[in-house]
């Protein structure tokens, strides 16, 4: 079999595609109809972009949602600095406040107890007493054994007493009852309104509320 010579024409051709051509035994037209047919039935491959772009909103969304929640499950926690180093069990009789003398101000601080008097007696209540204001609190020893310090007033009914009964927290006055370690309503008329705690912090043995916290505190109605 003999073969032409190329010449530039052919190359022209070749470069250019050009259809239905055989030149020096090579089935161009062929060749070409393969890649086309090769093109169009080859499955096309799909993009991961959706797939990564889906992944990262996902991520997103798991880090807010975590985030999200976990500033909610510690929003009880800066109430609740101090630990007293043990538990309680409050499944007894109801337990009373123990009233202790009233607080005043000392360098814009105001000690509303002890560590060791809140261990020893549980639940305290007392008074800060500046000029003519007259504000009731109380310092509680949560059954986990962290402390709480609040304002001992259900204000809906004016009662400045409370009781714990179990894992309840209990009005004197009202007998509306409120979960023991969140402040949060389980009965009653004033559910709305339990203790209103403060932000404290631990000096030593001493738990301290800031001056201008209780200067600046009102009745919530």
């Amino acid at each position: 079999m003999r073969y032409r010579p190329w010449t530039i024409a052919h190359l022209y051709c070749i470069w250019y595609d050009c259809p239905n051509k055989n030149y020096g035994g090579m089935d161009l037209m062929s060749n070409n109809q393969n890649s086309k047919k090769e093109k169009f039935t080859q499955p096309e491959k799909k993009s991961k972009a959706p797939l990564i772009g889906g992944v990262i909103v996902l991520g997103i969304a798991i880090i807010a949602g975590s985030f999200f929640l976990g500033n909610k499950g510690s929003d009880g926690d800066q109430y609740a600095v101090a630990t007293l180093g043990q538990t309680f069990d409050y499944s007894g009789s109801p337990l009373p406040q123990v009233e202790t003398p009233p607080v005043q101000a000392a360098n814009g601080k105001v000690v509303v107890t002890t560590l060791s008097e809140l261990k020893e007696k549980k639940f305290i209540y007392t008074q800060y007493q500046v000029n003519d204001k007259t504000i009731p609190l109380t310092a509680i020893a949560l059954p986990d054994g962290k402390a709480i310090v609040a304002v001992s007033i259900c204000e809906p009914c004016n009662s400045d007493s409370f009781r714990i009964e179990g894992k309840k927290l209990v009005c004197n006055a009202c007998n509306t009852t409120w979960a023991l370690d969140s402040f949060k309503g389980l009965s009653g008329g004033c559910q709305a309104y339990p203790p209103d705690r403060l932000i404290y912090t631990q000096n030593g043995d001493n738990l301290e509320v800031d001056q201008g916290i209780l200067d600046a505190w009102k009745p919530r109605v």
